[in-house]
């Protein structure tokens, strides 16, 4: 069952991050592209995670992990504080 939950994360993440790139060509909006890149970030940490929990259980992948979410974040607070800046 927890494989399944970990694959539907990162098809989400995925999904999330194709429909908000195509977004981004039609209407050009800054936040729509640092959005799409921080999802796409995210699919790649919900492998990670995958990866780490199901594929290899007894290797820690958190140092590869950890790094990933936080460019993920990193990414959309680049975004928003870009956006508002005059």
């Amino acid at each position: 069952m927890a494989a399944l939950v970990y694959a539907l994360c990162a098809a989400t993440a995925l999904v999330c991050s194709g429909l908000l790139w195509r977004g981004y060509r039609r209407s050009r909006t800054a936040l729509l592209l640092w959005s799409s890149l921080c999802f796409a970030v995210l699919t790649l940490d919900n492998l990670f995670l995958f990866a780490d929990r199901i594929l290899l259980p007894a290797v820690d992948l958190a140092i590869y992990r950890l790094p990933t979410a936080l460019v993920a974040v990193a990414l959309l607070l680049f975004g928003m504080i870009w956006k508002t800046r005059p």
